[in-house]
This record gives C-alpha cells, structure tokens and sequence, in this order.
C-alpha cells in the first residue's frame, strides 16, 4: 500500500471501539496504527506514532489531558498537522457549532451508521469537512447567516481551560504565557464566538455540560 492514511482510535468504550477498528480495516487506503481508551494512552500513542487522523470520541473523561474541548484545543496545539474526526453522542447544535470553531474537520453522531467513517476519513484526507446525516441534518436547520469561524489553537486552548474552570493566572502558569497574552487570547475567542460577558461564557459551557458550579466556589 504506498502512502496509506494513518489513522488512530480513541474511545473509551470496547464495543464501540471495535466497531471503529473493524470500520477502518476494512478501508482498503488506511493503516490502523493503534487505540486508545483514555487521554493518557492517546497521547502516549501519537507522541511515538505520528498519524495523519485520529477518530475519536467526544467524552472520554479519565484521562491526564481530560476529554472534551479541552482535549480536542490540547490536540491542535500539539498535533498541529493531524485532522481529526469526532464521534459524539450529543445531539446539541451549541457542540457542533463548537467543534468547528475549535478547528474540528469531520463530526459524526454515534445515532448514524458506523459506515459514515469511511466517507468522513476520505473528507479530512483531501481538507473537507465531513458531517454524518443527523448531524448534517441539524446544521442545515441553522440560519443561513451563523456560519462558525475558526479559533486559533491558542484562542482554543484558553477558552477551553477557562471554561473548565481554571484561572487567568492558572492558565497563564499552565501555559507560561503572560496573564495580559492569555487575557487578550480570551477576549479574542469570546468575540468569534459571539459570547460578551463572563456570564455568557458561562452559560455557554453549561449548555455544553462543561461547568459545574461546585469548581467555582
């Protein structure tokens, strides 16, 4: 096979991470370079098997690099050139909107047939964007005029820790920039995502099951 598509897994649910695994052995272009159930054993993966895909799920909590927006922003950031497909069981425009924002290339709703993986590896492969039919379904039912912009990987990573509940100058710390760098990095990001207050932000990540009003006491 010359030049076949690297490709990951990520999913903490055997049954559903054999589907995955059976799906792309069956494509004919595409190398299985290995699995993971957790954060942890991903990035211990792709730390030592530079892959050109990964497939993986939304939820995955457990693990050292969470799961989430976290994790996804934690990937872009350091898998820069890696397009990634996500398998999600949350049927909320508000997550979908927010995975393209975060730079995410192909969406799959864990209600459609494990089939779509195909399609969607062949998307990102050629830089297009894939969305399996429910979910395709519900970005059509959106207003022609709420198109996502894209947040840097940057933009992406600070938003995701603050919404997490992390700090300014937690986050500042966590990442070694400056509180004035990650300040104006989450300022940048609540503009594109239309959000204008803390308050806002907030209810944003409560919609997105992110924020538990217990970390922020």
């Amino acid at each position: 096979m010359d030049n076949p598509i690297r490709v990951a897994v990520a999913d903490d649910h055997p049954v559903i991470r054999m589907g995955i695994e059976a799906t792309l052995d069956s494509i004919s272009s595409v190398r299985r370079m290995g699995s993971a159930q957790d954060s942890t054993e991903l990035v211990t993966l792709l730390d030592a098997t530079p892959c050109d895909i990964l497939v993986t799920d939304y939820a995955m909590p457990g693990g050292q690099y969470g799961d989430g927006l976290e994790l996804i922003s934690f990937l872009r950031s350091r898998y820069s050139d890696m397009h990634i497909i996500v398998l999600t069981g949350m049927g909320k425009v508000v997550l979908i909107r927010s995975l393209m924002a975060f730079g995410i290339h192909a969406i799959l709703s864990k209600t459609d047939d494990i089939s779509h993986l195909s399609a969607a590896v062949q998307a990102v492969r050629v830089g297009r964007r894939y969305f399996s039919p429910s979910i395709a379904k519900m970005m059509k039912s959106q207003s022609p005029g709420s198109s996502t912009v894209q947040l840097s990987p940057r933009e992406a990573e600070v938003i995701a820790l603050y919404i997490g509940g992390a700090s300014i100058n937690g986050i500042a710390e966590k990442l070694q920039r400056s509180k004035q760098t990650v300040s104006t990095q989450k300022v940048n990001a609540m503009r594109k995502l239309g959000i204008d207050s803390d308050a806002d932000l907030f209810k944003y990540a409560i919609e997105l099951g992110l924020y538990k009003k217990e970390e922020h006491k």
